[in-house]
């Protein structure tokens, strides 16, 4: 009988080791789905984020102003895509506003985090939409997009 129980050992211990190799496999597919679902997030939310910029916003042209999204020079962007979206994603925001933000509203509306290392960053950004011209700093710390009159 200890062949038969030496046989069960060596098979349980192969099935153990399928079982282990097959999880290993599944984590992997597991980390590579999340991965891809990120990445649809982010694709998902740009597009949208640059079809409203596009076609602008309620309020936006029916009052009369500029909705179009600001290019990387008028925005003194270093010149990088990503840096050119982030910067039309902040604008973006001031678009739907109904009136000025604060740094910490920015980081809520596009979903960062509201420490203070987010908010900070995002002041800078703003502070440099401001020196651009593209956002006026109606009061210290809040932000407001700048209106483009058009003529009556």
């Amino acid at each position: 009988m200890g062949s038969v129980l030496e046989q069960l050992k060596r098979r349980e211990a192969a099935a153990l080791a399928r079982v282990e190799e097959l999880r290993a496999k599944a984590q992997n597919v597991a980390n590579r789905l999340d991965a891809a679902r990120d990445e649809l997030s982010r694709l998902e939310i740009a597009r949208r984020t640059v079809a409203e910029v596009l076609a602008g916003e309620p309020g936006g042209e029916a009052a009369g102003e500029d909705v179009a999204p600001p290019s990387g020079a008028a925005l003194g962007v270093r010149g990088s895509l990503r840096d050119v979206t982030v910067y039309q994603r902040i604008v973006s925001v001031f678009v739907t506003a109904l009136g000025p933000l604060r740094s910490r509203d920015v980081c809520d509306a596009l979903g960062i985090g509201a420490e203070a290392r987010y908010t900070e960053a995002m002041r800078s950004k703003l502070k440099r939409l401001v020196a651009d011209g593209t956002l006026v700093e109606v009061e210290p710390g809040l932000f407001a997009r700048t209106t483009v009159e058009t003529a009556a």
